[in-house]
């Protein structure tokens, strides 16, 4: 099978606007959950973004992925949010060497002459200090462009700003 990595980039952008609309405007069909199920949706395509360059054969490194997301500010809470959900609670050191303290979520209802408008937030605090879920993935798009355009040679990605 090939491995495109430029389709996971994509996907990881579709991701970030699905969690960028539910920040912003989910008119009236949207409630408490979305905004926890697209975060998670996002960092999961953001960290295994990884797995698709390192095997998509047309990308050359100049320095080691896995040692660029340990240093990385944000793609390594991506990685920790990841594991955090998927093994139920970290089974390894942290990557970002930072405790996910919790999440929170904030719904906003504001009511239009289209009647009601709603936003779903999930707030993510992180060794007490509280971040925008939103905030968290456009950082990380970031990152992985800094990475794209000066860490990598042969194939070039597209790549977008958030």
């Amino acid at each position: 099978m090939e491995y495109n990595a430029e389709d996971k980039y994509r996907s990881m952008l579709r991701a970030y606007n699905r969690l960028k609309i539910i920040n912003t405007n989910t008119g009236n069909q949207h409630g408490n959950t979305e905004a926890k199920d697209a975060t998670e949706d996002f960092f999961n395509h953001c960290y295994h973004f990884k797995d698709w360059i390192k095997k998509d054969l047309s990308i050359i490194f100049l320095t080691d992925v896995e040692k660029y997301i340990d240093n990385s500010q944000y793609i390594s809470i991506a990685a920790d949010y990841c594991n955090v959900f998927k093994h139920a609670g970290l089974d390894k050191k942290s990557r970002s060497k930072r405790n996910l303290d919790g999440l929170n979520t904030h719904v906003k209802f504001d009511l239009t002459n289209n009647g009601f408008i709603a936003s779903s937030k999930l707030e993510v605090t992180i060794d007490g200090q509280k971040y925008n879920s939103l905030d968290l993935a456009r950082n990380c798009i970031k990152e992985w462009n800094i990475f794209l355009k000066t860490q990598t040679k042969g194939k070039k990605i597209n790549i977008s700003n958030p």
